[in-house]
């Protein structure tokens, strides 16, 4: 082979790497770019739902103070319910002291132990 063959081939073999190696540089800044833009339209999106998320953690904590404003009602309401509960035992009582009282006093009625009959029938009560 001659010299000068030989100089074309490692002048060519030169210039195939070096386009092969522009080619790879090329495309790797190219995916590099494709990657750039995809990243940020994913911050995009993710900038997008910080709404959404923000909108729906205030919801979420409005939800709660709701659920937590109905249990201290509740709880009020219990022991509202438990007072007049005891309340109205405490009539039942009185009412069922009165009857006693007014049976003890009524000649009407005769009281042997915890029995109490009446001979009579009382007016408008509606119960013998």
């Amino acid at each position: 082979m001659e010299t000068t063959t030989l100089i074309w081939l490692a002048v060519t073999a030169v210039v195939v790497i070096a386009i092969i190696a522009a080619v790879v540089v090329v495309t790797k800044r190219r995916n590099e770019e494709k990657r750039r833009e995809r990243a940020e339209e994913l911050r995009a999106q993710a900038a997008a739902q910080d709404v959404g998320v923000h909108r729906r953690t205030v919801v979420a904590d409005e939800a709660r103070a709701k659920a937590e404003a109905a249990r201290a009602e509740a709880e009020r309401l219990e022991t509202e319910a438990r007072e007049n509960a005891s309340a109205a035992s405490e009539a039942e009582r009185r009412k069922l002291d009165t009857l006693r009282q007014a049976d003890d006093i009524d000649p009407d009625v005769d009281v042997d132990g915890d029995e109490r009959q009446r001979t009579t029938s009382r007016r408008g009560s509606g119960t013998d």
